[in-house]
């Protein structure tokens, strides 16, 4: 029987397979200047395609409500 330790591995790991999370985007607080811009660089961000921009500023709307 073979050592499976030296013995070269000639096998692909099986896939990872993620959940996909489909959160809303989150809503700016009203009268914040702050949340303002973070939504409006959010609609810039998805009219160029630039997914990971709109991540960014979904996070920063997620954590910024703490202060308000």
């Amino acid at each position: 029987m073979a050592d499976t330790r030296t013995e070269p591995r000639t096998y692909q790991d099986p896939t990872i397979e993620l959940p996909l999370r489909m959160e809303p985007d989150p809503d700016p607080v009203e009268d914040c200047a702050g949340c303002v811009e973070l939504a409006a660089a959010r609609d810039r961000a998805y009219a160029g395609g630039d997914m990971t921009t709109v991540t960014d500023c979904n996070i920063y709307l997620r954590r910024h409500p703490v202060g308000h």
